[in-house]
């Protein structure tokens, strides 16, 4: 689904403006970049949790010449399902 598809939606169902919703998105957005870039958690009920893993930097090794490099530190993004999203998807299949 993309972000237009998204948008009428919700503003069928909500029965809003597609600007507003398309500002609600935008500011949901933002709120939740923000609060991942500080290092915070996102958790969200019926859908899961986010959050920000750091991996510091360690070696690394070529197999093929054996030369010893060294793998930066690194920043993912973390999502584990709700409960709830696990069942459902369990009984759609």
């Amino acid at each position: 689904m993309s972000q237009d598809e998204l948008i009428n939606m919700i503003s069928e169902r909500a029965g809003i403006s597609k600007q507003t919703v398309r500002d609600i998105i935008q500011t949901i957005g933002e709120v939740w970049t923000e609060e991942l870039l500080l290092g915070g958690e996102l958790e969200l009920d019926n859908i899961g949790d986010f959050l920000v893993d750091h991996r510091p930097g360690r070696k690394g090794i070529n197999t093929e010449t054996h030369e010893i490099f060294i793998i930066p530190p690194k920043d993912y993004l973390l999502f584990t399902p709700s409960r709830d999203l696990i069942n459902w998807s369990n009984k759609a299949q």
